[in-house]
């Protein structure tokens, strides 16, 4: 890859065929355009949510509060980062102004189904706000689900490594994680980290209004270029099944073998039964 895809429109086979079997990622300039005519932006956010408040490293911080410290923050005094919201407990009332969330596109989703619990197993819908100098650490996501990144407000920059890029990013090297790298891609140590320049990645700036879809198993990481919200759900299908259920059994087992097992049932019963809901549709 040389580049990432924007699409201003493209048939829902056509996006299976040639990203998601292919594992590409792809940034769709207006699939949000189903949530309606919405600007989320500060205003937006301070006017309906200003005073709901997470906590983050010990201290709690209202939406107002992490507002006006991203419109402050710089590259040399970024502001706490990353502050996440669990938008379904977090912040409920939002979920009817981001309908139908799979935007057409990030369907099917098992993961909308309550066999799943919230907040576990990749079963994810965030919220972040960051400001200039955020950067998020390079990962690939758990579990091996699908990504889908809705910016709402402000400009980040994603940088990506599609293809099997685990050798090249040192995972699970220096007490990381599989899943983490310990390379830092905006100013990488090539005496500590050699192979990282065997490493090949593709720059893509997402604007408001535009969706970034990641596909399961590619390394990623964003920086902020300024004030910006971002949108994140994870999606787990037939295209991705397979990762995730060995996922559900090696993440545990670093913890607990008799854990795995009850993950890896838990991961087969629930895939037969979205299969068969699947069947049972056609």
């Amino acid at each position: 890859m040389q580049t990432v895809n924007r699409l201003d429109q493209i048939s829902y086979e056509t996006f299976i065929r040639e990203y998601v079997n292919k594992r590409i990622p792809v940034v769709f300039k207006n699939a949000s355009k189903v949530w309606g005519q919405h600007t989320f932006g500060p205003d937006f956010f301070s006017t309906h949510f200003g005073n709901y408040k997470k906590e983050f490293e010990g201290k709690m911080y209202s939406i107002n509060e992490i507002l006006e410290l991203t419109s402050k923050s710089t590259s040399k005094n970024p502001a706490p980062y990353p502050i996440t919201f669990e938008i379904p407990y977090d912040l409920p009332a939002l979920m009817e102004h981001i309908n139908p969330i799979h935007m057409n596109y990030a369907i099917p989703n098992w993961f909308d189904s309550k066999i799943f619990p919230y907040g576990k197993f990749g079963k994810n819908i965030n919220l972040f706000f960051g400001g200039q100098g955020n950067q998020y650490s390079l990962h690939k996501d758990f579990y091996h689900t699908n990504a889908w990144i809705t910016q709402l407000y402000g400009d980040k920059k994603f940088i990506l490594f599609p293809g099997e890029q685990d050798e090249f990013l040192y995972a699970g090297k220096q007490g990381y994680s599989n899943f983490l790298s310990p390379v830092n891609i905006l100013d990488p140590d090539i005496q500590k980290y050699p192979l990282y320049q065997q490493a090949r990645s593709v720059e893509v700036t997402l604007h408001p209004g535009e969706t970034i879809f990641v596909p399961n198993g590619v390394w990623h990481t964003t920086v902020a270029l300024e004030q910006n919200i971002s949108l994140i759900f994870d999606q787990l299908n037939s295209t991705n099944y397979e990762a995730w259920r060995v996922d559900m059994y090696e993440i545990k087992k670093q913890k607990s073998r008799p854990g795995a097992i009850v993950n890896y049932g838990f991961a087969i019963a629930a895939g037969m039964a979205c299969k068969m809901k699947e069947l049972v549709k056609k």
